[in-house]
Parts: structure tokens; sequence; C-alpha cells
């Protein structure tokens, strides 16, 4: 019998995995998908999830966390560390402030003075954000010295809010400059009311702090948490479907492999993704997880859609940064009819043809959760629609796409619900102001854990969250 059963295919949930087999629990991993962060169409690479890494390299907390482990792996900084399209408008983000500000004034010379000042107040305000991240990985105060943490930086929060909300009723003058910062949020964050709450500066900060990538993608990393999860004894299962959970003082989990041999593993606990599509195993019909759901529910608005093209270099502009958030109307809201669409293009691949390689580029819109929305059909002719949607930013793109596999990428997207990251809406918490929600349910002896546990924190908060259930489990069993 296992100490632990973690159901999950994403980030989170090996996270979880790794960090509780290091503290000796004998854990085992199911993924219903095995996609991991890494996927293959055709002969190219792809990685499954857009979003820039984030919060390995700059979040002490973290760096820290992962060097205990042994699973720090080399990462390359960014800069920029992405960019935002507008029409007639180019907009870097680069790591430096000074740098930074002078190319928002290039494009917006009226808010001169209101942009250095906000980056001014953002620096200090990001960092503040940090450091309580850093000593509170739950964002939400949990103990009564944690709220007296809390009520020290209250002065803070409300000079913050004042100054939000005045610089707020400014650009909302300039929809052109607000809808650039709106596609930051949609590119760094899972949140769809981040800009709103108290840790938006850490998600603007995000190009100050770094986006870093790895030199032969983020699977590198997924591939370092299964290995020590692995070398620590543990289990990992991949493309096994789950076909029941028993609950009770000891957890019953029945499931079958790729081949259909059933089998049944037992344990003392069990840890389950938020993003696990088939929750109606753990959850009795009509009955929340935890009282908190009544009161601010995590609600899906939006999932992925993801095309996978493999492109000659030519077609690609010079400076071209690795993540992109391209909007192509500034008076429409950014989930309408791909208004939005957040490019990730990788390094030239080998593909063995014999003209020339390929770059993979990945071109992701999101969708709300309609049947007809999301009917082969209908996403056949959303690829063809984006690929149309980027005609003012790259010209010469249809005329050099080497491969495109509009089935393919239909079925990888739906599978990477399980993976990638949706949009979140969700309330803030009505004291604290923070969105971040609890990691336990009403049963004593399962835990939840994925991005929208901590939808504040963005990538980072989806690693944290992680190791928060796990470090809730622990503190159970003393």
């Amino acid at each position: 019998m296992y100490g632990l059963i973690i159901i999950g295919d994403d980030l989170s949930s090996l996270v979880a995995a790794a960090t509780a087999s290091a503290q000796g629990i004998a854990t085992a991993l199911i993924s219903e998908t095995g996609m991991g962060a890494n996927i293959s169409v055709g002969d190219l690479s792809f990685n499954a999830d857009p979003t820039p890494f984030t919060g390995i390299s700059d979040n002490k907390f973290l760096v820290s966390f992962f060097n205990e482990l042994g699973i720090l792996p080399k990462t390359a900084s960014l800069n920029p560390a992405y960019q935002v399209i507008l029409p007639e408008k180019r907009i870097d983000f680069f790591n430096d402030k000074d740098d930074l500000t002078k190319e928002l004034i290039r494009e917006f010379p009226e808010l001169a003075n209101e942009i250095k000042a906000y980056y001014d107040a953002l620096e200090i305000n990001s960092v503040i954000t940090e450091d309580w991240l850093a000593r509170h990985p739950g964002i939400q105060p949990k103990s009564f010295s944690d709220f007296l943490d809390f009520l020290k930086l209250t002065p803070y929060f409300i000079k913050r809010v004042s100054e939000r909300l005045k610089f707020k009723k400014i650009v909302s003058q300039y929809p052109c400059f607000q809808k650039a910062m709106e596609a930051q949020q949609a590119l760094l964050s899972f949140q769809l009311n981040a800009k709103d709450c108290l840790f938006s500066d850490f998600i603007y900060g995000t190009a100050l702090r770094g986006v870093y990538t790895f030199p032969d993608g983020k699977y590198i990393f997924f591939n370092d948490l299964i290995r020590k999860l692995e070398a620590a004894g543990g289990l990992y299962l991949k493309n096994h479907e789950i076909l029941s959970v028993k609950k009770g003082r000891i957890i019953e989990v029945a499931y079958k492999d790729a081949n259909s041999i059933a089998a049944k593993m037992e344990s003392e606990k069990l840890i389950v993704s938020d993003k696990w599509q088939n929750m109606h195993h753990i959850m009795d019909r009509g009955r929340k997880f935890h009282w908190s759901d009544f009161f601010r529910p995590a609600q899906i608005a939006y999932y992925p859609f993801t095309i996978h093209l493999g492109i000659t270099p030519q077609c690609l502009p010079e400076k071209m940064a690795r993540h992109i958030a391209v909007v192509s109307d500034v008076g429409r809201d950014l989930y309408d009819d791909n208004n939005l669409i957040l490019l990730e293009s990788g390094v030239a691949q080998n593909t063995g043809a014999a003209d020339t390689s390929q770059i993979p580029l990945s071109a992701t819109v999101f969708l709300p959760d309609h049947s007809d929305v999301w009917s082969e059909n209908n996403l056949a002719k959303r690829g063809d629609a984006i690929i149309d949607h980027l005609d003012d930013f790259l010209p010469f793109l249809r005329e050099n796409i080497k491969f495109f596999d509009i089935q393919e990428s239909i079925s990888i997207s739906h599978k990477q619900r399980s993976v990638v990251n949706p949009k979140y809406r969700i309330r803030n918490a009505l004291l604290s102001g923070f969105a971040a929600k609890t990691n336990k349910t009403r049963f004593s002896n399962i835990y939840l854990t994925g991005a929208s546990r901590l939808a504040d924190a963005g990538f980072a908060g989806e690693i944290l969250s992680g190791i928060n259930a796990v470090r809730q489990l622990s503190e159970q069993r003393k």
C-alpha cells in the first residue's frame, strides 16, 4: 500500500510527487494522458503549454526548494522576455526597467510621466509581493502571525489600490495602451480578473524578474521531476485510465493501462489535480469539495486551443521574441473571436527533409467550453482563421508553412486540458483581496493541487500549489 496516490498530468502534480517522495512518502503518480511538457507533431517538438516559464531562477523560495531536490536545470534568460503586438505597434518587454519604460514611452509618448511613475512603483511592489510569496507560499494568511504580517502590509495595499485606480482611470482613455497591459495578463496569468487583484504588480513585473527557457524544452524539467520520484522508489504510471476512486480511511483507485489490463492500488492519502477531467469519480453529486467553493468557486471561462505549425525561418521577423501576444483589434475583448493569439516559437529543428530545417510555431487562442465551439468542424475553421489573423504580423506565413496537421492539433488540444492551464474566473477573498484557494477538501485524506489554487501568482503559483498540497498532507500526518 502507498502512502500517497496522485492523479494528474500537469506540472503541479509532478511537483507534488517529487516533493512527497523526497520526504520519504511512498508515492504513486497516475497520469491519464502522459503528455507532460513536450509533444511531438509530425517530426517537430513543441512545448505543450504556451505560458512563459517563470519563477524558477528568480523566486528565492523556489530556488531553495529545487536546489534541495537537486533538480534545478540550467536555463537561459530571454530578453526581451516577451512581446505584445498591436495594430501598427510592437512592444518589447525588456528585463531592464529603464529599457522597458523607454520602449513603452516610444510607443506611447503622451503617457511618459504615468509610465515612469507606474514602473517605479511596480518595481517596489513586485519585490514586496514576491517577499510575501516566499514567506507565505499559501498566499492567504493561515495563522495569527500570518494575519499580523498581513496587517503590516495594509497601508501599502491601500496606497497601491489608490495608485492603481488613478492609473487605471488615466489609461482608460488610451485603448491601445490598455490592451497592451491586458495582453500581458492574458500571456502570464491564469486568472481573468488578475489586473484587479493584489498580485497584479507581481504579474506585470514578470519581465523585470525574468522569463526563462530550457535549451531542449520544458520537458527537461518535467523529466527531472519524474526521475526524482522514481529514484526515491516512487511509481509513475502514464496512459492509465482511472476507472473509479473509492473514498474512505483507505483510498482505493481502480485503473487500466493502455492494453486495457485492469488493476487496483491503495493508499492512505490522495492528491488530485484540479484539471483532472474525471473529477466526478471523487465528488459526490451536487456537493463541493470545500465550503469555500460555495462562496468563491474557481470557474473555467476558456480552454486553450492550439495549432502547431512547422515553418521556414524566412517568414519570421529578425527580432521576434520567443513568446508573443498578438492583438488584432484594440476595440474588442481579448477573448472575442481569435482577437488574442499567443505565439511561441522554438529553435530550428532538422526534420530530415531535403530542403531545410523547420521552426516549430504554436499559436493559441482561448475558447469557451461549448460543444458547438469545440466541434471538429468548427475547430478546423478556427485553425485557418488563426492563420488569417496573423497575416498582418507575419504576411508571408501561409506560403512558408511546411507542416500543418489540423486534425492532430485538434486531438492534442482536447488531451491537453489536463496539462495546460485554462483561464479561471475567481472572486478575490473579501478580507485579504487574494484569489488563493485552499488545497484541502472536505475529505480529511484528499487534497487538491493545480494552478487554480494560487491563480494570483501565475506560473510560480502552479509549482507552489504542488508543494503546498504535500506540506498540508505532511502536517496532518504528524
